[in-house]
C-alpha cells in the first residue's frame, strides 16, 4: 500500500461520527482517564472502545487538515482522486461512501479552495469529471506524509506484532459488518483502511533493524 493510501485509509471518517462521539463524550473521558484494569477490558465494553480510539484518530487528522481548510471527508475525496484518477461524481461518492448531496457539497468547498475542478465528460457532456488541480496534488502529497506520521503516534503503544493483529482483528469486524449492510465498496474501504495499520507496523520494524547495533565478538 502507498504513503498516501495509507494515510487516507487511517483517516476515513466513520459514519454518524458527530453523534456518536457527542453521546458517549463524557464516558470517553472516563474511559482515558482509568487505569487499564480487567474491568476496563472486558468485551462488553469493546464498543465503547473501538468509539474512543475513533475519535483519537479523528482528533489527530483534524489538528493537521484545519489550518488547511479541509474536513476528514474533504480529505477522503482528495486522496479518492489522487490513487484513482478523475471520475464522475456519482462515482466518486460510492467510491469514498459518501451521501451524494453531501458529495455536492464537499466538491462545492474544495472547487472554492482551488482543490478541485469539474470538467465536462468527453463521452457524455451531460456529465461531469472531477479533476485535482494542481494546487490539489500538492496538497494531498503533503499532508499524506503528515498524516502518516499521524497514525504512528496513535499507534504508539502498541509495537509492530500488536499492530498486525489489530489490523487483522479490525479488518474482519469491518468487513464482515459493511458486507451485512450490503456495501461491498465499504468492505473494499475498510480493508484498505485497516492495510494502513500493517504498512505502519512493516515501516516500524524496518526502522528498529536499521537502527539495532550489531553485536561485537567477544575476544578470547
Amino acid at each position: 500500500m502507498s504513503r498516501a493510501a495509507s494515510a487516507r485509509a487511517m483517516w476515513t471518517p466513520i459514519p454518524c461520527e458527530a453523534p456518536v462521539t457527542t453521546a458517549l463524550r463524557v464516558s470517553m473521558y472516563g474511559a482515558m482517564e482509568r487505569k487499564h484494569t480487567r474491568a476496563a477490558r472486558k468485551p462488553e465494553r469493546i464498543g465503547q472502545l473501538l468509539t474512543v480510539a475513533a475519535a483519537a484518530a479523528q482528533s489527530l487528522a483534524r489538528e493537521r487538515l484545519r489550518p488547511l481548510g479541509l474536513t476528514p471527508r474533504g480529505w477522503t475525496v482528495l486522496s479518492a482522486l489522487a490513487e484513482g484518477g478523475p471520475r464522475p461524481q456519482i462515482d466518486l461518492a460510492t467510491a469514498t461512501g459518501t451521501d451524494r448531496t453531501v458529495m455536492t457539497y464537499l466538491l462545492d468547498d474544495l472547487e472554492r479552495q482551488d482543490l478541485i475542478e469539474r470538467a465536462r465528460d468527453a463521452s457524455d457532456r451531460r456529465s461531469y469529471q472531477i479533476h485535482l488541480t494542481r494546487r490539489g496534488e500538492e496538497t494531498h502529497r503533503r499532508v499524506a506524509s503528515d498524516l502518516a506520521a499521524q497514525a504512528d503516534t496513535l499507534l504508539r503503544p502498541l509495537d509492530a506484532p500488536e499492530r498486525q493483529r489489530l489490523a487483522d482483528l479490525l479488518a474482519r469486524v469491518a468487513d464482515g459488518w459493511a458486507l451485512r449492510q450490503g456495501t461491498p465498496a465499504l468492505a473494499a474501504r475498510s480493508s484498505q483502511a485497516l492495510a494502513a495499520l500493517d504498512a505502519l507496523a512493516g515501516a516500524e520494524s524496518r526502522t528498529r533493524r536499521r537502527t539495532r547495533r550489531p553485536t561485537r565478538s567477544r575476544v578470547v
